[in-house]
This record gives C-alpha cells, sequence and structure tokens, in this order.
C-alpha cells in the first residue's frame, strides 16, 4: 500500500515510535512538616540526579518542578546522515497521601523516538522496541533510587 493509499483511509497512521506508562515503583516520602508539593519536588530532585548519573556524557536531566516532570534528550547519529533523537520524562504523579505524614507517589514514564534529518522531525516506525528499551532502561533507574 502507498502513502497516498493509506492517507486516503480514514485511519491514523502507525506510529511505533513513543509510549507512555505508569512503572512498577512508587516512591514514599516522609512529609514531616512540608507539603505533598515540597516532598514531589525533592523526590524530582533525586530523580534528575539519577537520570543525569546514569546517562552521563549523553545527556543530562532537565527539571519542570511545574510539572514535576524530568526530561533527559538523546542524540544518536545514524549512517545515512539522520539523528535518531530520543525524548524521555519522567512524572511525579502523587497517588495517596496516607495520615498527613506519608505520600506515596508514582512515575509515569514517556518516550519518544523520532529522527531528524535536514532540520526536519520525522516519525519512526521502526522505534518500538527502541522506545520499550528505553523505558526499560529508566525503570531500572527508578527502581535504584526507590526506597
Amino acid at each position: 500500500m502507498t502513502m497516498e493509499e493509506h492517507m486516503n483511509q480514514d485511519e491514523p497512521l502507525d506510529f511505533g515510535g513513543s509510549s507512555s506508562v505508569t512503572v512498577g515503583v512508587s516512591f514514599r516520602a516522609r512529609l514531616e512538616g512540608d507539603t505533598p508539593r515540597g516532598a514531589i519536588q525533592a523526590l524530582l530532585r533525586s530523580v534528575g540526579k539519577a537520570l543525569s548519573a546514569h546517562f552521563e556524557g549523553r545527556a543530562t536531566a532537565r527539571l519542570d518542578v511545574e510539572s514535576a516532570t524530568a526530561t533527559v534528550t538523546l542524540r544518536i547519529p545514524e549512517p545515512e546522515g539522520s539523528t535518531k533523537v530520543c525524548d524521555a520524562s519522567v512524572t511525579l504523579l502523587a497517588d495517596e497521601l496516607i495520615e498527613d505524614e506519608e505520600l506515596v507517589v508514582v512515575p509515569r514514564i514517556r518516550a519518544e523516538i523520532y529522527r531528524r534529518k535536514d532540520d526536519v522531525d520525522w516519525l519512526a516506525r521502526d522505534a518500538s522496541a527502541d522506545v520499550e528499551r528505553l523505558a526499560g532502561e529508566i525503570e531500572d533507574v527508578l527502581l535504584a533510587i526507590s526506597p
């Protein structure tokens, strides 16, 4: 099927280069006089440090305290002149407040891979395995810092 034939159908294009998962990791943060937002920000700094250490030399985590998100971007040159761009983020979501003393926080990982060539971003339909591997790698980082 050609691209034109596919465009004439009422179906979306398949895109294998994106994934969003809530992983089987949770953090418990003792509030000890802190607000839930303050506890999440402290956890976010820990997540950012762990991601930067894991991807040392390849990417540094950027923190967005407003959305409680740590983001890393990896750029991998490819032989045909394009660059595989791997964007991954970890957003910390409050799950449960236990007796106003402990906050349970669950991370959501979003990973997206696309190709950049000649200043244009291209879909990466063949990136499903790379996305799953990247999300798994980040989950391992989170497991290592989970109390």
